[in-house]
């Protein structure tokens, strides 16, 4: 599912009037619930926090938290207060400025939030209430309101807010009951509710997960909630009332992922009781085949089965069990993780999609690790000063991998003038006043470092870029050939506005001089820099090497040489710490490598004289050769930075060789030389695009 995952926690202990008691859990309860709905690897949601917060002030950030919102969001609104109701049996809110006897005034009122849903293009809402609306209560337990105040009823409004839209409203305790604290108010310490101490912790542990398929589901975790909310309080009921609700609304990801396994076919367990030990062997290797299987419950299946035959009397048989098992166990693209003095890192398991189940463990306090499927974010921060070492274990089904960690964390001496600059140019100033609102987001897993470009690199990039718009300037109109053949086939192309090279250079220019101001968005920028004079020096050289320069040599010398070396530049201002060619995503390798042949069958293609591209150089075979290997290695980058400027880099060279395909059409008039050229280029732009969304995306 598209769209944001946003949540908004708010809870009131303190409160201005005597006649309302004291909560001790609403505090831990905002704390706790935020950390797990922002924790990326488990909600995934932007929290924002408001505790002891007058009720004008929470009526405004209600309202702004539905208002301005896209259909496709997803939406959680957790309350943990006091409910009060009025004579006419009105539900209100009770917050820290709140009189029971003005509650209109003072309280936020449950029609008021029912019409802020209501009104809200938010399709998928969700909101929790952790307070109590009267009844009975066992002694010793801790009572948040008194009085009857029935949930439905305050938003029956939301049944008709039609459009598909859904709305679900979960309570800590039924319209007969109170909702209970697990201490007494005088006890001096403070816990979660029970009730949201048994939804932290199903979200936490992913033992909500109940039908085991990695998502955490409203219905499931309400189930869940319930079950450990009766083991304290066997008289707490909570519910869930849905309007208008289709389809589960997932709130986490989980990370224990239940596999049952799947039947194997009778003949098959047959065929492993075989007296023949070729039949064994047969059926191991079968095995094997249904252990990279996408169908996890098959796969297991088989690893169980190939467990069984790996004690085989044969040992051709054995052998070949233990060969399999050992490919099912999980690994990453790194066999050990050496951080040095850098705190942030990346992991992704690798092996067939069983061992990519796994869960990674770090080995120290001081390794902390975010886990998104496969993608494994890795944050060192070593306790003290020199080398430390540990682990990170990866457990999964099929067997367990230890990888080794080492890093090392500056000396003082290395710390110190920065710390003291740091003092010196902070003002003095007195201690601020609390603010009146605030807002709370627990700390998630540190982004990979930002690149930053100093400023000698761009001054160099945009002096270099802009001799490259000087060398390939076009001039008068068929005043300068771009290459010519005229030796051999007569063909020739006249430089214009509309060929790569000049494109590619103004682009370059473009890309190169906001390199420096581009914030987040610095190596989209320095990797369509990249691909443009990475296009320009492989032109350069074709037409340099295949004698096709004429008249041009001077400049495509001059070209070639400023683009090697803004070429290097760049790689050298990235600083990319590897290369790598494997492991990569099947399904978009096979994109890149398709669009790779059409476009070495386009070089082929004769055009309407007879000839054709092959004829006018062997080398121009080279040209679609090195946008399938750029394109590799955008496909097996591990690290998210290296990804995303390689990315950028391979789509921008297939655009660019695009639009080298026009001579074809325009000038060649070969349909089927054009069409190779696009269609190739296409499916190598989106090879290495897919490869980057599967990479960084998730279902939300």
């Amino acid at each position: 599912m598209d769209g944001s995952r946003v949540a908004l926690v708010i809870a009131n202990e303190v409160y201005a009037d005597p006649g309302l008691s004291r909560l001790l859990a609403p505090a831990r309860d905002a704390v706790a619930l935020a950390e797990v709905l922002g924790d990326p690897a488990v909600g995934g949601f932007d929290v924002r926090v408001l505790q002891n917060e007058s009720a004008q002030t929470i009526r405004y950030a209600v309202e702004d938290f539905f208002s301005d919102r896209s259909p496709e969001d997803l939406l959680l609104l957790h309350f943990s207060c006091h409910g009060l109701k009025n004579a006419a049996g009105e539900l209100f809110l009770a917050v820290a400025d709140t009189k029971p006897t003005r509650l209109a005034s003072t309280a936020v009122a449950a029609d008021f939030v029912n019409r802020q849903m209501a009104d809200s293009r938010a399709q998928r809402i969700a909101l929790f209430l952790d307070c109590c609306y009267g009844g009975a209560f066992p002694r010793g337990l801790v009572v948040r309101a008194a009085g009857e105040a029935q949930v439905r009823d305050a938003f029956a409004g939301q049944d008709g807010v039609g459009g598909g839209r859904g709305r679900v409203v979960v309570t800590a305790s039924s319209a007969m009951e109170y909702a209970f604290e697990g201490g007494r108010l005088a006890s001096g310490t403070s816990k979660p509710s029970v009730f949201t101490s048994a939804v932290v912790d199903g979200l936490t542990s992913g033992d909500a997960d109940k039908d085991g398929d990695g998502w955490v589901g409203l219905t499931e975790l309400v189930g869940y909630v319930t079950d450990r909310v009766h083991r304290v309080t066997p008289n707490q009921n909570p519910q869930m009332w849905t309007f208008g609700s289709q389809g589960e609304l997932l709130i986490a990801r989980s990370r224990v992922r239940r596999i049952t396994p799947a039947a194997l076919a009778p003949e098959l367990l047959e065929a492993m009781g075989s007296p023949l030990s070729a039949s064994r062997f047969g059926v191991v290797d079968y095995l094997r085949e249904r252990l990279h299987d996408a169908d996890l419950g098959l796969a297991y299946a088989a690893w169980q089965a190939l467990q069984k035959m790996a004690d085989d009397d044969s040992r051709k048989v054995s052998e070949a069990a233990h060969r399999a098992l050992k490919e099912a166990v999980p690994q990453a693209t790194r066999t050990e993780l050496d951080l040095g003095s850098t705190p942030h890192a990346e992991l992704h398991l690798s092996g067939p999609p069983i061992a990519q189940t796994a869960l990674a463990a770090p080995g120290a306090p001081w390794i902390e690790l975010s886990q998104q499927g496969p993608l494994i974010q890795v944050h060192a921060t070593p306790p003290t000063p020199g080398p430390h070492e540990s682990t990170i274990t990866l457990t999964a089904l099929t067997g367990t991998t230890t990888i080794p960690v080492t890093a090392s964390a500056p000396t003082p001496t290395q710390t110190q003038p920065l710390a003291e600059a740091e003092r010196e140019s902070a003002p003095v100033a007195e201690a601020p006043a609390p603010e009146p609102v605030a807002a709370l987001r627990p700390a998630v897993a540190p982004a990979a470092a930002t690149v930053v470009v100093p400023w000698w690199v761009v001054g160099v990039l945009g002096v270099g870029a802009f001799l490259l718009v000087l060398a390939n300037l076009p001039g008068s109109v068929d005043s300068r050939r771009l290459w010519s053949d005229d030796s051999n086939t007569g063909w020739r192309v006249y430089r214009s506005w509309s060929d790569p090279e000049i494109l590619a250079s103004l682009a370059g220019l473009a890309a190169s001089l906001v390199a420096r101001w581009a914030g987040r968005r610095v190596l989209v920028a320095l990797g369509i820099a990249l691909g443009c004079f990475a296009s320009v020096g492989m032109d350069g050289f074709l037409f340099l090497a295949g004698g096709m320069a004429a008249e041009e040599t001077t400049a495509w010398v001059f070209a070639s040489l400023i683009a090697l070396a803004l070429t290097v530049i760049i790689l050298v201002t990235l600083k990319p710490a590897c290369w790598r060619l494997w492991p990569v995503q099947l399904p978009a390798a096979a994109l890149v490598v398709a669009g790779g042949i059409v476009l070495l069958i386009g070089t082929t293609i004769e055009h309407t004289d007879g000839v054709s591209f092959v004829t006018v150089s062997k080398l121009v075979v080279l040209e679609p050769i090195a946008l399938v290997a750029i394109a590799w290695l955008a496909l097996a980058a591990t690290e998210s930075t290296a990804k995303q400027w390689l990315t950028v880099t391979a789509v921008i060279c297939a655009v660019l060789n695009m639009v080298g395909t026009g001579p074809a059409l325009t000038e060649g008039a070969s349909v089927g030389d054009f069409l190779a050229g696009m269609v190739g280029s296409v499916l190598v732009a989106a090879g290495v695009v897919i490869a980057a969304r599967r990479s960084q995306t998730l279902p939300t």
